[in-house]
């Protein structure tokens, strides 16, 4: 089973880069260009094993809206941050190493079978942004 990953990025060839990187890898890559788009897919039966989020791509907001919904708030989520440009590529002296990225979405797949994840008490009032 080729596990699904969403990724959040609002920078388009650094979301396509990191797709690609992941169907590479054997993963199916979600992308999303938004949050909004992000929960519209979810709430609408998309799947994901994890999700790869840019923390400047509405972080908060995405994550009061995942944890208020039961069936989303158990996929784990990864910041990822920052990733601009050539930032995607596997070269050493970027500030992410794509190789440690896939290692992490690859051992979070194996153990997400059947795991339940907690998720942060209290109920967030945040919108979503359009």
């Amino acid at each position: 089973m080729r596990h699904q990953v969403l990724l959040v990025h609002e920078e388009p060839t650094t979301l396509y880069r990191l797709v690609g990187a992941l169907d590479r890898e054997g993963f199916i890559g979600v992308p999303a260009a938004s949050v909004r788009q992000a929960l519209d897919y979810l709430q609408s039966g998309g799947k994901a094993s994890v999700i790869l989020l840019d923390e400047h791509a509405g972080w908060s907001a995405f994550r009061c809206a995942q944890q208020d919904d039961p069936d989303l708030a158990r996929i784990p989520v990864i910041a990822i941050s920052p990733l601009q440009g050539s930032a995607a590529t596997q070269d050493a002296d970027e500030p992410i190493e794509v190789g440690l990225l896939i290692t992490i979405v690859r051992r979070l797949c194996r153990s997400s079978a059947g795991a339940s994840y907690s998720t942060t008490a209290g109920h967030c009032n945040q919108l979503v942004p359009e």
